[in-house]
């Protein structure tokens, strides 16, 4: 596929505005999805303070010549207000303090792409439009960023994943360097590696290896405790929060995939430790018995949010005995709630992404018509969104966000602008320009019942 050609930065207000008004309207209140420069989408973050910003991947060969750009969005409307050139490949952005982001990836050789020569390399903002200062992590050959967090005090946690070595770096508020703060060794079987970061600084560190999910907890004082076995787990994909209580949180989806095939069902499971306690007994939340070519979970097949004292939100992807849905469940002091499908009826769906803001604020992704990996025969993948309300219990019907002309193949990102409330989406159409969009969603409107 040709890489579409990124726009100069003057050119780019009139084109945005001009795709704007050509986009196929989504459902309302959702907005018409917007242009935004880049092949393919990546991660969003919105600071406290309301600046939202965007990762996309670019064409090294076109302005500004990095493998990917900084987009400061419009909350209100999506639109671009300025863009910054990051030569990072799979970066990763998350937003600090008030109003800071922080940014990490892998270095781009003099090759043009990722050699042997890369690192890990990260940095942070003094505010949300400015430019960030990268450095290079050592000890980071060959290893790519697997999850970036921060908190409102002004602390930021990464965690890196190598060949035979997990890394956590923690970059103290009041400081400018990353130091690491742990390295695990670990085996030819293992597999992913995430982090999580308490409004107090504590630390979370869960990985896979030796098909079991471990953890280790970091306290505020910095003393690590000793490793926990929380489960099985195979390929899986991991998600793990702290909140302001110091309570401990981790869900995991679990499956084997052979070859593209699901050679066993997938499991998503959470489990959790209350403040000062050890973990306590792993919860299946429900096991995706669908098998086949294509029919494996993709990922992320499970999401995992924090949104208040000792209040959480999960989300995954499950199967309803003929087709895969899209549920969410709250979490209270550790407790799994009713949970809720999201999804239309009668429609193959997958989890693509997870926000949650103040007050309860919540939206959930997923793309239709997907057999758990593969689109569903005749049918092309469509994006999805449910919305819930602040101070409400339930989340709203289905919502479409993408027009269904072009094919969603992509995880989509989910962002709530936590000043005013909008919920933003964004995510790229397989289109011979390969374009990647955003479309808002203003708080407190009407919701559709149209899909």
């Amino acid at each position: 596929m040709r890489p579409r050609r990124l726009l100069p930065a003057l050119a780019l207000s009139a084109v945005l505005l001009g795709a704007t008004a050509a986009a196929a309207p989504a459902d309302p209140p959702w907005s018409a999805p917007a242009v935004m420069p880049g092949r393919t989408d990546g991660p969003a973050a919105a600071t406290a303070r309301g600046h939202v910003a965007a990762l996309t991947t670019a064409d090294r060969t076109q302005p500004p010549g990095t493998a990917a750009q900084l987009l400061r969005l419009d909350p209100a409307d999506g639109a671009v207000l300025s863009s910054t050139g990051v030569d990072l490949a799979g970066p990763a952005i998350a937003p600090y303090a008030l109003d800071a982001l922080a940014v990490a990836g892998t270095s781009i050789g003099p090759s043009g792409t990722v050699d042997d020569r890369s690192r890990v390399r990260a940095g942070t903002t003094r505010g949300a439009a400015g430019t960030p200062a990268l450095h290079t992590l050592p000890g980071t050959r060959g290893q790519n960023v697997t999850a970036l967090v921060g908190n409102a005090r002004g602390d930021v946690a990464l965690s890196t994943r190598g060949l035979r070595s997990r890394l956590v770096w923690l970059r103290r508020r009041g400081t400018r360097t990353f130091d690491r703060v742990l390295t695990i060794a670990v085996g030819p079987t293992a597999r992913g590696v995430t982090v999580a970061l308490s409004p107090d600084g504590q630390l979370l560190v869960v990985w896979e290896d030796r098909h079991q999910v471990l953890a280790r907890h970091r306290g505020a004082r910095g003393t690590w405790g000793a490793v926990h076995r929380l489960g099985p787990g195979v390929q899986s994909d991991l998600q793990a929060a702290m909140d302001s209580t110091g309570r401990m949180l981790v869900a995991w989806k679990s499956q084997r995939v052979d070859e593209g095939e699901a050679a066993t069902p997938a499991t998503v499971s959470f489990i959790t430790g209350a403040p000062g306690q050890r973990f306590g007994t792993r919860r299946t939340i429900e096991t995706v018995g669908a098998t086949g070519t294509g029919r494996f979970v993709a990922s992320p097949g499970v999401r995992l949010q924090v949104t208040g004292t000792d209040q959480a939100l999960l989300a995954w992807t499950g199967f309803d005995g003929a087709h895969f849905v899209a549920r969410a469940a709250p979490l209270s002091r550790g407790h799994v709630g009713a949970r809720q499908q999201l999804s239309r009826v009668g429609a193959d769906t997958v989890l693509g992404d997870l926000a949650v803001g103040s007050g309860g604020r919540a939206l959930v992704l997923w793309r239709s018509n997907v057999l758990g990996a593969d689109p569903a025969p005749g049918l092309q993948p469509r994006l999805f969104g449910s919305v819930r309300a602040a101070a409400a219990a339930a989340f709203g019907p289905p919502e479409a966000i993408s027009a269904g002309t072009a094919a969603v193949f992509d995880q989509p990102t989910a962002v709530i602008d936590p000043v005013g409330g909008r919920s933003l989406a964004v995510f790229s159409e397989l289109t011979p320009a390969s374009t990647v969009l955003v479309s808002v969603r203003p708080d407190g409107a009407g919701q559709s019942s149209r899909s």
